[in-house]
């Protein structure tokens, strides 16, 4: 503040810097008319600030700050603007009366910049202006002195003054603007990035945020750069995203695709993934993928927050856009279909087996549902618990487990379909794939035992056969399954595997443990492949 605390005048807009200062040695020796008026100008600062600025004068040039004479020496007139250095004009406002008048001090700063493009006379400027009330004056002289200085050459210190002013300057989204413009420069970027382990904590608290944003947003991470901090960037798109609405629709389309991309990342806060689908997603082009794509991204967070009425709105926007998308199409469905927990059925129960085909909408993925009977909650539980604890290869992970409508069910997520046993409407295995998946069965037969954890069989249906490619199992139902000594499981595992392969390889039966087995089915099958 300044004089008593009144609101001080504001403080001119900052012109471009004199011609005269910058200009070559090769120059005319006469000013030309539009040099002559811009002089005069500068001869009226000086004239106005002589007392504060002491400058020792010559001859010459007094007669022209005391208006005596007309400039048209060039050389009188160069000479006479270099004197007004920074030294010279930091004195002058460490002085009395500006040092305690920040209204005549920014008035003295705006004219002595004008002869100056020294960055130290820069930043003065822009600290006498930013607690003052001229906030139009103080964000148009910002922008116009930040076009003037050299990053490459400024210091870390230097850099934290800009950034400590540019906090001053402007709040909220103006902060956020303009940080984003400065670092759309290749110098300003690579000075702030250069400066950054040694800036004020409390200004890298504020611009960090800010330049993960930005970093991720230029796609500099995918390029090399260490990742962002999780933290920082959550911090630095919240405050991106609290700009007013028509000013994040009005950004590019490409950089507002980039925007949501990453408020959709899943470390983001979910306030500022809603707002930021809120107002970005509708404002994307419905035609092509790009639209479809972070739309079906939006549902996949909303249904596993569990807000599945907007999840079911952001559906029937992609069905609109892309009729007959099958992912839109099958996750409209569950959301449809009945429910346990969050475990949709998606089909009538099996005719053999325990396992019901189901869609995880938390995961957006299918899995094989295993429900019981009411008096059976505790022993599916236990069950449950049990496999979740596997974390074998070949044993399926469970993805919920609890109690719907006071029935007890568990899900996991398994790949292929339930393996149907050869009977009369399913033909028989090929011999190679008999052997191959019994030995599959009896590896992770033989790894349960080993976690000492027994099965009472071994029937197919507890599989479930994905055979895309090779042929290959995943154990998914733990019916029965039970937590005994290592020698109890290895028994009763045995056994249930043997029970299985006489059905599909009754030679391959007489073994007495399941590793011997396994070797005797790996031996089979090497025989049968040469043969």
């Amino acid at each position: 503040m300044g004089d008593g605390g009144q609101t001080p005048p504001a403080a001119p807009l900052v012109p471009s810097v004199s011609r005269l200062a910058a200009e070559s040695a090769a120059a005319p020796e006469t000013l030309a008319p539009e040099e002559i008026r811009e002089m005069r100008e500068h001869l009226v600062f000086l004239r106005e600030h002589k007392d504060a600025l002491r400058l020792r004068l010559n001859a010459a040039e007094d007669l022209l700050v005391n208006g005596r004479r007309e400039p048209s020496d060039r050389g009188v007139c160069r000479h006479l603007i270099g004197k007004v250095d920074r030294g010279v004009i930091e004195a002058a406002i460490g002085r009395e009366p500006l040092k305690s008048n920040a209204a005549a001090r920014a008035r003295m700063l705006a004219g002595a910049i004008r002869l100056t493009a020294d960055v130290g006379v820069l930043l003065a400027y822009l600290e006498t202006l930013a607690p003052q009330r001229a906030h139009a004056e103080a964000a148009a002289a910002f922008a116009e002195v930040v076009r003037r200085i050299d990053f490459e050459s400024l210091s870390a210190t230097r850099l934290a003054r800009l950034l400590q002013v540019l906090t001053e300057t402007f709040r909220g989204q103006e902060r956020v603007q303009v940080l984003f413009s400065l670092l759309d420069g290749d110098a300003f970027r690579g000075a702030f990035d250069a400066a950054a382990a040694a800036l004020p904590p409390e200004v890298a608290a504020i611009f960090a945020p800010l330049r993960s944003v930005h970093r991720r947003l230029r796609g500099e991470d995918a390029d090399g750069a260490a990742p962002a901090d999780a933290q920082g960037l959550a911090l630095g798109l919240e405050q991106v995203m609290a700009a007013p609405d028509q000013v994040l629709r009005g950004y590019a389309e490409p950089l507002r695709i980039r925007m949501l991309e990453l408020a959709l990342d899943p470390g983001v806060p979910a306030a500022v993934a809603d707002r930021a689908a809120g107002v970005l997603l509708g404002s994307l082009a419905r035609a092509g993928k790009t639209f479809t794509r972070l739309a079906m991204r939006r549902a996949a967070q909303l249904l596993a927050r569990h807000v599945d009425d907007r999840a079911r709105a952001t559906l029937e926007e992609v069905r609109r856009a892309a009729p007959g998308h099958h992912a839109a199409e099958r996750w409209l469905a569950a959301l449809a279909a009945r429910h346990m927990g969050r475990i949709a059925i998606m089909a009538s129960p099996p005719e053999r087996g325990r396992l019901e085909a189901a869609f995880w909408l938390d995961g957006q993925r299918s899995v094989w549902l295993r429900a019981a009977a009411a008096p059976n909650a505790a022993r599916l539980a236990r069950e449950a618990e049990l496999q979740a604890a596997l974390a074998l290869p070949g044993v399926a992970p469970v993805v919920e487990h609890g109690v719907a409508s006071g029935l007890p069910y568990v899900a996991v997520a398994a790949p292929g379909e339930p393996w149907r046993p050869p009977d009369d409407r399913a033909p028989a295995l090929g011999r190679p794939t008999a052997l191959a998946l019994l030995a599959q069965a009896a590896r992770i037969l033989r790894a349960l035992a080993l976690a000492d954890v027994a099965l009472p069989d071994a029937e197919p249906e507890r599989f479930c056969l994905e055979a895309a490619r090779s042929p290959s199992l995943t154990l998914a139902d733990l019916d029965g399954a039970r937590a005994t000594t290592r020698a109890e499981a290895e028994r009763a595992n045995a056994d249930a595997m043997r029970t299985l392969a006489a059905r599909l390889a009754p030679e391959t039966t007489s073994a007495a443990d399941l590793a011997t087995l396994v070797r005797d089915l790996d031996r089979a099958l090497l025989a049968e492949r040469d043969a």
